[in-house]
């Protein structure tokens, strides 16, 4: 296999990875609805159409950067994907999938993970240039991807990270021939051309395009549990808080991880646990969780919040949301009265 080809293979899987960074589960749901479904119990204003998209920038090849880079500063800052990855030869998968072995394994195909359609889309293996344009900028090179980190704007940044990764393999992929490293110059100088182009001529959105829910409304499909939480057992809704707990804790002073600590949920100001950084869109609720805003979150977190980072496709069955909130209900220095 030539490096030219090498060199198409290796994003696709980064994509899946590190996307899986960003994502949330359950968990995101009851612990702080904040933006888009991550946290969140209540909703930004809705019903505006979407603003157009902005062109796209054009991302700094590191195909030439790689020779030189640094492993080991690579590492420190691969320290920040560790809460949703792993990194070691059949490590376990976490919010994201393990990375051994990503450069060069077909994306979306990680023995065990459930990727999000976006990363399936992609359709061939991760290529050096892919990884980089997917961790500079997740949002834009998958659109619809579940990662919600921000991405690394620093060029050195990205080549030292993909210097540590390369090294998480069997057999590490060669690096970019001259070749490679002209042909990813030569796209770069396109993209920039393509990025100045005036706004008027970059892609419209299709006109068909659905506009974003109204925050805080209902639905379709939606059944309160309301009524069945004061009978509902709180065994099995620990037995459904074990989602969560990749994202969340639930002990009293217990640690934020990608979500906030959720002891003490019910009743607490959205948005306020200490230490953990929310959403705009959760930090707008300006009210307690109640049972009756988490029910609706848990439900769908994205037509109740629109906005949040909670990618959690939500609870369906009543009996399952009010099992889950009876158990939260206890997780609690001072329980809140059930619901009649």
């Amino acid at each position: 296999m030539s490096s030219l080809e090498m060199n198409k293979i290796a994003a696709a899987i980064l994509v899946g990875g590190i996307l899986t960074l960003g994502v949330g589960i359950v968990s995101n749901a009851i612990y702080n609805p904040e933006r888009r479904a991550h946290e969140g119990a209540g909703g930004e204003e809705g019903g505006a159409a979407p603003a157009p998209a902005a062109a796209p920038v054009a991302v700094e090849p590191i195909s030439k950067l790689l020779a030189s880079a640094d492993p080991a500063k690579g590492e420190a800052i691969a320290k920040k994907c560790m809460t949703c990855h792993t990194f070691e030869k059949g490590g376990p998968n976490k919010v994201g999938p393990d990375l051994w072995g990503v450069i060069g394994r077909q994306a979306g195909s990680h023995e065990g993970f459930a990727y999000s359609d976006a990363i399936k889309a992609v359709g061939k293996p991760w290529t050096y240039e892919m990884i980089n344009h997917f961790i500079a900028n997740p949002k834009q090179y998958a659109p619809g991807t579940k990662m919600t980190f921000p991405g690394l704007p620093k060029a050195e940044d990205r080549a030292n990270v993909i210097a540590f990764i390369r090294t998480k393999a069997d057999s590490p992929a060669p690096l970019p021939s001259d070749a490679d490293i002209q042909a990813a110059e030569d796209q770069y100088k396109k993209d920039q051309e393509a990025a100045a182009k005036p706004a008027a001529e970059a892609p419209k959105p299709e006109a068909n395009a659905a506009a974003p829910a109204t925050g805080g409304g209902e639905a379709s499909g939606f059944q309160p549990s309301l009524s069945m939480i004061a009978a509902a057992d709180p065994a099995k809704g620990e037995a459904i808080s074990k989602k969560c707990l990749t994202c969340h804790t639930f002990a009293k002073g217990g640690p934020n991880k990608i979500g906030p600590d959720l002891w003490s949920v019910i009743g607490r100001q959205a948005g306020s646990h200490e230490g953990f950084a929310y959403s705009d869109a959760i930090k707008k609720l300006g009210k307690p969780w109640d049972f009756e805003s988490l029910d609706h979150f848990i439900y769908s977190p994205k037509d109740f919040a629109p906005g949040t980072k909670m990618t959690f496709a939500g609870l369906k069955k009543p009996e399952e949301r009010a099992a889950l909130l009876r158990w939260l209900r206890d997780q609690n220095d001072n329980p809140p009265e059930l619901p009649k």
